[in-house]
């Protein structure tokens, strides 16, 4: 059963419609067979808006990402999309974010200075927003996972920071432009955070924050998960201390993650297709089969179980 990629974006931009509409009706109905007249203006539309679509069958497409179960069958990309091939490191944190935080993201980031790593982020108002930023003032390349729309997840604060990164990094969602954003697509969200990235590092988190399903999917897929401890008196910021005590990395030291980063190789970037159900036959569709029960992953065909819908 084949598919364009365009016909999911389009498809995509229909309320409702997510991962498990698009894979079931492939997989039980085939291709949409939507007018190529129709597909040709939306090809146009999106490219005049600077986007491009990658599916998951396309080099550009994150490696690490494809282990996941339910990894996205297209990511909406807006910037330079070469970053998508490098290694990454998510960051995220509360939005509450203090001045022990702020100091914190500088200080891990400035060690990152001269490591050919790509930082990852949510683009969220607080320690996300102050990952951009930094990563911007340094020079370190810096990739924004946004929750719905790819115009859409992000606060109307960060509006400056969004068209930055857009200029100068890469901005991605798995929803179309102009999707409304509704809750539930920010652990959507979360999970690419924690997909694409070889590890995660929270920087402040409270008990139930949005960050700790990040944290929480990290471990899921096998990833490393760094924590920065917090004082016991922030009572409002004890995630990290909570992850901590549940086995986490305590993240003190720059030259943990330096470490971490040598101690890896390209065999992280190996990915055998036939272990997830997808089988790629050309540029812009795919061949999809039923995907193996039980892989790694909370979610399932993008239903959220077991995880609160938190707005990071």
């Amino acid at each position: 059963m084949k598919f364009n990629k365009f016909e999911v974006a389009y498809m995509l931009q229909n309320e409702g419609v997510g991962r498990k509409y698009i894979y079931n009706h492939i997989s039980t109905q085939g291709m949409f067979n939507i007018e190529e007249g129709i597909l040709k203006d939306y090809q146009r539309t999106i490219s005049s808006l600077g986007i491009k679509i990658v599916s998951c069958v396309e080099p550009e497409y994150p490696h690490l990402l494809k282990e996941i179960y339910d990894y996205p069958l297209v990511l909406f990309c807006k910037g330079d999309v070469s970053l998508l091939s490098k290694h990454m490191i998510t960051m995220v944190g509360t939005r509450e974010m203090s001045e022990y935080g702020k100091w914190c993201v500088k200080y891990i980031l400035k060690g990152l200075k001269e490591e050919d790593v790509v930082v990852v982020s949510g683009l969220a108002r607080g320690i996300d927003a102050q990952v951009h930023r930094t990563c911007l003032d340094l020079g370190i390349p810096t990739i924004a996972v946004v929750a719905g729309g790819l115009d859409k997840g992000y606060p109307r604060s960060n509006e400056g920071l969004y068209q930055e990164i857009c200029k100068k990094g890469l901005v991605i969602s798995e929803f179309p432009y102009g999707r409304t954003i509704v809750k539930g697509m920010f652990p959507m969200r979360n999970r690419i955070l924690a997909g694409m990235a070889l590890a995660s590092a929270i920087v402040e988190s409270g008990e139930e924050g949005g960050s700790l399903i990040t944290a929480r999917l990290s471990i899921e897929y096998g990833r490393e998960m760094f924590c920065i401890p917090c004082g016991i008196n922030r009572f409002a910021l004890q995630g990290c201390n909570m992850l901590l005590e549940r086995g986490a990395t305590p993240l003190y030291s720059i030259d943990q993650i330096k470490n971490f980063l040598e101690e890896r190789t390209t065999d992280w970037y190996s990915c055998d297709d036939g272990e997830h159900g997808v089988e790629g036959n050309s540029e812009n569709t795919l061949e999809m089969f039923e995907p193996i029960k039980g892989g790694g992953g909370v979610y399932r065909n993008t239903e959220v179980l077991a995880l609160p819908f938190l707005d990071n």
